[in-house]
């Protein structure tokens, strides 16, 4: 049996710091908010490639968070942006319909759906890359 999914990813052809900055970009654009960044090789973990874990918040959330206060426990949603090589970065996007498989209730799967649309646009942008200017 297969595992399921738990995250929406993308590779960039970009370095992590230019990579940081489309992401920050693209998740402004779908109105979600970046509560905190951890970079994990500044003291934490040394020894391991540039990273950064980052905790995000959207509206639908505080929907899903009135419909079933106990789903605090569960958030925030996170994304996670690591350097692969010089000018590569893999990006992976926490699948909010997490979330909602832990609950019945319809009010949380409908904040969610609409979390993983908006994420799914992030994907999309990302894989477009920075818009050109002429």
């Amino acid at each position: 049996m297969p595992l399921p999914s738990y995250a929406l990813t993308v590779e960039l052809q970009r370095p992590l710091s230019a990579a940081l900055a489309d992401v920050r970009q693209a998740l402004e654009a779908e109105g979600l908010q970046i509560l905190h960044a951890v970079d994990l090789q500044q003291g934490l973990m040394p020894q391991v490639p540039a990273q950064q874990l980052l905790a995000l918040w959207a509206p639908p959330l505080a929907d899903a968070m009135q419909a079933e206060p106990q789903l605090g426990a569960l958030l925030p949603l996170g994304a996670y942006v690591v350097a692969v090589a010089p000018t590569h970065t893999h990006v992976a996007l926490q699948d909010p319909m997490l979330l909602a498989a832990q609950t019945r209730n319809r009010e949380v799967h409908k904040a969610c759906k609409t979390l993983y649309v908006s994420l799914r646009r992030v994907v999309d942008r990302l894989m477009l890359g920075p818009p050109i200017t002429f």
